[in-house]
């Protein structure tokens, strides 16, 4: 059985929370046709998403009911809605993806969704305080003159991604000295 699995650094409560994952560059038509998501930790990206397990942990598999914009407001990103979830136990899952967002078979990794127990999400209806969906922008520093002037400031979680991005590498690959 084929399912969408994503690299997410939001943990296990976060997205009960927010009712699904959330905000994936996918192509939505795509995604609706699978019965299932699957969700990998990252805990690269920092303690933003307030991650719960081990990195690249497999550790939850929902039953999507919805594939939506992203209510972050992140155009063309997207959260993959479920209402209905179980824990799973998989060390070392998501070991060298390239991208975040994968479909994969369950059962090369040994899940049978027909051999789990799906919780429904509590819907309480109040208000649940999050830390932000992104991680904060640096602390303002004090300016320093120099020829790029229009160069925004970038915290190292960002510069991390941007340089894993640009070089096709892996965030975990990337490392930053800063001599001042």
């Amino acid at each position: 059985m084929q399912a969408v699995a994503v690299f997410t650094n939001r943990g296990l409560n976060r997205l009960l929370a927010e009712g699904g994952t959330q905000a994936w560059a996918l192509n939505p038509e795509r995604a609706k046709k699978y019965t299932y998501v699957v969700c990998t930790q990252n805990r690269e990206d920092g303690d933003w998403g307030q991650p719960t397990h081990a990195q690249g942990q497999g550790f939850l598999i929902g039953k999507i009911n919805a594939v939506e914009p992203s209510p972050e407001g992140r155009e063309g990103r997207y959260i993959i809605r479920f209402d209905e979830y179980s824990e799973i136990d998989i060390p070392n899952m998501a070991y060298q993806w390239r991208n975040p967002v994968r479909y994969i078979d369950l059962d090369q990794y040994g899940i049978d969704p027909t051999k789990l127990t799906f919780k429904r999400i509590e819907q309480s209806g109040e208000p649940v305080q999050l830390a932000p969906s992104r991680p904060p922008a640096a602390p303002a520093r004090e300016q320093v003159s120099s020829p790029e002037q229009d160069v925004q400031p970038l915290d190292m979680s960002g510069a991390k991604k941007a340089l894993a991005a640009f070089y096709k590498v892996p965030i975990h690959s990337v490392e930053i000295t800063i001599r001042g």
